[in-house]
């Protein structure tokens, strides 16, 4: 018997068709783009709530409603899924960053410390109270807080730039205090602005009166962060000492 030979476009059918067959996605899934979204907010949500090892990739692709490969498919492996949550949420570390920078840090501008403080804290507290991101509010601290060279590698690639402009431009601002105080402020200043948009001890300790993640306390954390500046300022230049 003769076999027939195959035309271009039907030899390119079969193999799309066997493509198909190997694939355990269908091409429907990969056609929708809203389930890229779909996987980013519930990974965003997931990690945020239980903590990056506590959350399977088959986790976030049911909270999600879509085919496990697809998690896989568009964003690698768990650690990779990580790090684009973070690369999606960037603008307002860049934000954060150029508004520093254009802090006048002049013997003129009397407001300078401030001006740095607002300019870091600001964003931060803006997005925490937007609707969508009290999720990722929670993720950054729990970035930090988080043991594993997961949640370690995200902070220093996303957050450590930033902590370097705000270090130099007070350093500029508060010219004879030495930079190992300022590196220190800078610690206690991220511990008292984690704690204004992640915990929710406060509730229980103000026996209800306060609420979690309140934007209202914005000013008074301004205040408190600048008057631990400002006694930097006060006590001047030099060492802590080693113990």
């Amino acid at each position: 018997m003769t076999r027939m030979a195959k035309t271009p476009k039907k030899d390119a059918a079969l193999k799309k068709s066997a493509a198909a067959h190997r694939s355990p996605l269908a091409a429907d899934e990969l056609g929708r783009t809203d389930r890229k979204q779909d996987i980013l907010h519930s990974a965003e949500l997931m990690f945020s709530r239980h903590g990056y090892h506590a959350v399977t990739v088959r986790d976030i692709a049911a909270h999600a409603g879509v085919p496990v490969a697809l998690v896989g498919y568009y964003f690698g492996k768990k650690h990779e899924l990580l790090q684009t949550v973070f690369e999606h949420r960037k603008n307002y570390i860049t934000e954060r960053i150029e508004r520093i920078k254009e802090v006048d840090c002049s013997a003129r501008n009397k407001n300078a410390v401030e001006d740095i403080v607002r300019a870091w804290a600001e964003p931060v507290v803006r997005l925490r109270s937007s609707s969508d991101g009290q999720p990722f509010s929670m993720l950054v601290a729990r970035a930090v807080w988080e043991p594993g060279v997961e949640a370690k590698h995200v902070v220093t690639k996303y957050y450590d730039h930033l902590a370097e402009v705000f270090i130099d431009t007070m350093c500029k601002a508060l010219p004879k205090v030495h930079r190992d105080r300022v590196v220190w402020a800078y610690e206690y200043s991220l511990g008292a602005l984690l704690m204004l948009i992640a915990d929710d001890r406060v509730e229980r300790l103000s026996r209800h009166g306060a609420k979690a993640g309140d934007p209202g306390q914005y000013p008074h954390l301004i205040d408190f962060l600048v008057a631990g500046f400002g006694t930097l300022a006060k006590r001047g230049q030099g060492k802590e000492a080693r113990t």
